[in-house]
């Protein structure tokens, strides 16, 4: 059985019983976790051609190439089972790859009767009280222009047999037939799709695999005063490795890999 023997850290909310449990002595520590391949998978998240946000698109062009694509190639070399998880426009682009996977249920057809319907759909008299991105000047006025172009960044290839999912009941029906227990995340943007999707860290985690994000592998979307120490990419690292999992370094996972692929092979 090929195993990954992978350096991996968390940060937890606890200390050792001689030591203050305060925020202030929280640390993060790091372990060495054994990994059998076969039950191992990378998922990739909306790995993008473009994007809206111009100076974050750059970003996450030159972490595609210096980073991504390396940890692809070197899980495939490895025997990892990839899965593109480009989001389900995307994700149409690929009938070939789409998993055959039962449908999905029906969401009932009842809907609660508070708030109102109205205000659920912020028409009328409720329209004032639309969510931050449709305030203006909104986002539509950048994105309406990109319509249709949407697609893998071209960095990326697609392989036939690596499934491309559309969301989380694809991505579970997926992980199931290939009893897939540990899942290994890399794509963007770290706060909002990598977590935020539902076939996201955040939503999956409750399902109870264990989850490692490649932090070099992923950006955020930051602030006009956290973009030059990308402070919001590493507050959602930490969140991962606080409550959903743990996070590994690009050049320990290919170090990882590369052990894996090549077992006799001497330094």
């Amino acid at each position: 059985m090929s195993e990954l023997n992978l350096h991996v850290r968390y940060f937890q909310d606890s200390t050792p019983s001689d030591v203050p449990c305060i925020e202030s002595n929280f640390t993060r520590r790091e372990i060495e976790m054994r990994l059998p391949v076969e039950s191992a998978a990378l998922i990739l998240v909306d790995l993008w051609n473009i994007h809206f946000i111009k100076s974050w698109l750059e970003r996450a062009k030159s972490i595609t190439r210096k980073f991504v694509v390396p940890a692809i190639e070197a899980a495939r070399e490895a025997g990892l089972a990839i899965i593109h998880a480009p989001c389900p426009e995307v994700a149409r682009q690929f009938p070939e790859n789409r998993p055959d996977v039962p449908q999905k249920p029906e969401m009932p057809t009842t809907t609660p009767h508070w708030p109102p319907s109205e205000f659920r759909g912020r028409k009328g008299e409720y329209k004032k009280y639309v969510g931050p991105r449709s305030q203006p000047p909104g986002i539509g006025i950048h994105w309406n222009e990109l319509q249709g172009q949407l697609a893998i960044s071209p960095a990326v290839n697609v392989l036939p047999g690596e499934p491309v999912i559309a969301d989380a009941h694809e991505l579970q029906h997926v992980l199931a037939d290939r009893k897939a227990l540990h899942l290994i995340y890399a794509g963007f943007a770290t706060n909002w799709c990598l977590l935020g999707r539902d076939y996201g860290i955040r939503s999956i985690a409750r399902y109870g695999y264990n989850i490692i994000v490649l932090r070099d592998a992923t950006t955020g979307v930051e602030f006009p005063d956290t973009v030059d120490d990308c402070m919001v990419t590493e507050i959602s690292i930490r969140e991962i490795e606080q409550q959903f999992g743990f996070s590994a370094s690009n050049q320990d996972f290919i170090a990882a890999c590369s052990a894996t692929a090549h077992p006799n092979a001497t330094e």
